[in-house]
């Protein structure tokens, strides 16, 4: 946003809340072409994300545009869904713990300032029924842009994103890594070789796209020993995203999938959303998944990408590969007097949850009470 234009006047912006992704559509598409943005934010993605898991939640799409001057153009526009929490009713973002990040899209000429978008959300919260936004996992900035929702008293989110500029060449991205580290993948990659026929693919499509997002869920269903990545609305929002812009990447040994990667590829960034390799102890031992992302990371150099996130959520593999850790933060914004109660309470959930997902000892105990539920 131009910060030598005049702050944008409230009483100059009108508000429109819709309950339909099509009524929203047009505005959606102008903003989402011009505003700093992820791909989590496309229209595609959020309205396949509610098709798939949010109507079964019982949520309500809520999509506030601001429009300003006398032709009503876009301004600013929030993909919101509604839900119910006991007596209170929550507006989140849509996309759920499927998108790793987070943003408004903003025209690069809003102006609006902390109490201009608290008042905008009030005047939304009343069209909406809302007592209290929720709005979690925002990067402060974004492509080099602050973000708007990111408002003074945000609180840090559970977990951090992970993410990294790539450099020009092969021979640069080689260079970030330690001779010792270059080694070790060789030597795993020459012991898979001797095992068959190794092969990299990359931006796989159609029918062959679609088998590899098969076996990327068939894998991570037996690896977390969670079933509901087989079946049910996780496969069929994957699988659906498939015919739109998921792009699709695996490794496979002697024609068997063994490691595979999708993710998203907008304005010269890669966003990886889900990746997954066999449980086959003698194959796995073999680290085919980092053997997969560093041929990923060379594919993108090849076609000019420049830059790479691995999403939210602590793992070893996103160290090795990010340099940047990217610090993520949870707004509240109370729009009645219930919202204002329950906030504090939220509040101290989201502390107690990322005192956890820092804590190594008790992630692990957390994640091994949740496999022993299932």
């Amino acid at each position: 946003m131009d910060l030598s234009r005049p702050e944008t006047s409230v009483d100059a912006i009108s508000l429109d809340v819709f309950a339909s992704f099509e009524a929203a559509r047009a505005d959606w598409e102008v903003l989402f072409a011009n505003a700093p943005a992820s791909a989590y934010q496309s229209f595609g993605f959020a309205r396949d994300w509610f098709e798939t898991f949010g109507r079964a939640r019982g949520l309500t799409p809520m999509i506030v545009v601001a429009r300003h001057g006398e032709n009503a153009r876009p301004l600013a526009l929030l993909a919101l869904a509604t839900s119910r929490l006991g007596p209170l009713r929550i507006a989140q973002f849509l996309g759920g713990k499927e998108s790793n990040f987070n943003l408004g899209l903003f025209a690069a000429d809003a102006r609006l300032d902390a109490a201009a978008l608290r008042a905008l959300l009030r005047r939304a919260a009343r069209a909406g029924g809302v007592d209290l936004y929720r709005l979690a996992n925002q990067p402060q900035t974004f492509e080099g842009v602050a973000n708007p929702l990111a408002l003074p008293g945000s609180s840090a989110s559970p977990s951090f994103a992970y993410g990294t500029s790539l450099p020009a060449t092969a021979s640069e991205l080689d260079a970030r890594f330690s001779a010792d580290t270059r080694k070790k993948l060789r030597k795993k990659q020459a012991r898979l070789e001797k095992m068959g026929a190794l092969v990299f693919e990359h931006g796989a499509t159609g029918a062959r796209a679609t088998e590899i997002l098969e076996a990327l869920l068939a894998q991570k269903a037996e690896r977390l020993q969670d079933p509901s990545f087989a079946s049910g609305a996780m496969r069929d929002f994957v699988l659906g995203l498939c015919g739109g812009a998921l792009e699709v990447h695996a490794l496979t040994l002697n024609a068997r999938i063994i490691a595979t990667y999708a993710g998203f590829t907008h304005r010269g960034r890669f966003s990886a959303m889900l990746n997954s390799f066999v449980a086959d102890e003698e194959i796995a031992r073999s680290s085919p998944g980092d053997l997969l992302l560093h041929s990923l990371l060379r594919d993108l150099l090849s076609r000019g990408v420049t830059r790479f996130d691995l999403g939210v959520g602590e793992a070893r593999y996103k160290n090795a590969v990010c340099d940047e850790t990217i610090a993520l933060v949870d707004t509240l914004i109370p729009a009645t007097t219930l919202g204002a109660l329950a906030a504090p309470v939220l509040s101290a959930l989201t502390r107690a949850k990322r005192a956890v997902k820092q804590n190594p000892r008790l992630l692990a105990k957390l994640t091994e009470l949740r496999r022993l539920a299932r």
